[in-house]
């Protein structure tokens, strides 16, 4: 759910810069408008999952008492 509501709020932050991208209709602002923030998105998800599981694994590995 939490995911949901991110990229939710990410999309309705850049409705005007979509609607002014399909006004110009040149191609640099629909990839600006468009592409680039669900490129964003993913990367920053993909660091976030990452981050998870490290943190995750160093924990486990802590209650282990094998450091």
């Amino acid at each position: 759910m939490n995911d949901t509501k991110n990229i939710l709020l990410a999309w309705i932050s850049s409705v005007s810069s979509v609607f002014t991208a399909i006004e110009a209709q040149t191609w640099i602002t629909l990839i600006s408008a468009i592409v680039m923030p669900v490129v964003f998105f993913t990367v920053g998800k993909t660091v976030d999952v990452l981050l998870q599981i490290y943190l995750k694994r160093r924990e486990e590995k802590g209650k282990d008492g094998s450091e």
